[in-house]
């Protein structure tokens, strides 16, 4: 199958970007193009294109105000389209879903649209489900919410939880992973990943107010962050002044290239939905959050399954810093065969081949009809 996947946004880090890129190696062998934004990360389009060199990949200009650049965007969309013979055009997010739906009206390919997060910012909802006939999400959540707030039913959505690399993520000894990272062996380390948005950034600021809490009654972790984005300032003046009362405990560092020995260098891990995946296969604890309004809390063998169907964004318990430091607490007790039980169904479950297959399940049932 010769497979067009549409991705309007510069080419970073995210989870959306981690998804497709997990998506692409699932494909291979079938032909794949993949179209991402200009202002795309020029180092991590290269590294993609090292792992899979037979992935042609093309930058696109879909945002911006210069509808010259759109026009001649499109005609190179649609020549692509018509020389590499494409079947199916996957879309990721609403604005790759809006490009798909206006390329499938001249070139009458059919498509898909990911959606990945909730579309804060996404106007006209009643729109949506006239011009997606067929969406794909990543949990349960999102589900309801182009049920709910879209109007979408429920045949045109497809549930297709995250696959994980499990050659890439996969547990080591941790003393080997600190002493490669220098870090200290006697360290009571949590990590968060995440980009510093509104949304997902704030997590961080409750965490350090968990450990303000924490260590206002004799208890002390160390925190490293590691994440770039616009709430990055707020989170590094937060940090200094915790530093400053406390010591060195909290460190924000720049997204990493192997974040898989950060993760087998860590106690626990505070994150959601591919990172949490991704630390769970390294049998580390997780405390699933996305959000500063509601989260699940300290993964567990009883809530696995719950946690991977709504990709670890819950609405189990109140988000304040004494909730989130009993969950530290609880999660550093953890024993290992918990976390080697909780790994087992993730890897049996959360799996490349099943993304990628449930993928082309949806694309086959397209074509046919």
């Amino acid at each position: 199958m010769n497979i067009l996947i549409l991705f309007t946004q510069p080419w970073r880090i995210g989870g959306a970007e981690t998804h497709v890129a997990a998506l692409l190696k699932g494909l291979f062998p079938n032909k794949i193009i993949l179209a991402v934004n200009e202002g795309s990360d020029k180092n991590k389009l290269e590294q993609l294109q090292k792992e899979m060199p037979n992935l042609k990949i093309i930058q696109i200009q879909s945002r911006g105000a210069n509808i010259f650049k759109w026009h001649r965007s499109i005609k190179l969309l649609q020549k692509i389209i018509s020389n590499e013979h494409i079947d199916i055009i996957s879309a990721q997010q609403r604005t790759a879903g809006i490009w798909a739906w206006r390329l499938s009206k001249s070139t009458n390919i059919k498509y898909t649209v990911t959606m990945h997060d909730p579309w804060h910012r996404a106007k006209l909802k009643k729109l949506y489900p006239k011009i997606f006939p067929q969406m794909i999400v990543v949990s349960s959540n999102l589900s309801n919410i182009l049920q709910e707030q879209y109007s979408f039913p429920q045949k045109s959505i497809t549930l297709i939880n995250n696959g994980i690399d499990f050659s890439q993520f996969k547990p080591m000894n941790k003393v080997l992973a600190r002493n490669e990272l220098q870090i200290q062996n006697n360290d009571k380390i949590i990590l968060h990943v995440s980009r510093m948005s509104n949304v997902k950034g704030a997590v961080s600021l409750v965490i350090i107010d968990a450990l303000e809490y924490l260590a206002s009654i004799g208890i002390f972790y160390k925190l490293i962050i590691i994440g770039e984005g616009p709430l990055r300032h707020k989170i590094e003046e937060k940090a200094n002044k915790f530093n400053q009362k406390y010591g060195n405990y909290i460190t924000i560092k720049n997204f990493v290239k192997d974040i898989t020995i950060w993760y087998n260098a860590t106690d626990i891990l505070i994150g959601e939905g591919r990172v949490a995946i991704e630390t769970l296969s390294c049998e580390r604890p997780v405390i699933a959050i996305r959000n500063t309004n509601s989260f699940i809390g300290l993964i567990t063998d009883k809530n696995i399954e719950y946690a991977c169907k709504i990709n670890f964004d819950g609405k189990d318990k109140q988000v304040d810093k004494y909730q989130m430091a009993k969950e530290i607490e609880q999660a550093f007790k953890t024993n290992e065969k918990t976390s080697q039980n909780i790994a087992n169904y993730v890897r049996a479950n959360l799996t490349l081949d099943k993304m990628a297959q449930s993928y082309l399940n949806v694309f086959n049932r397209l074509l046919k009809n």
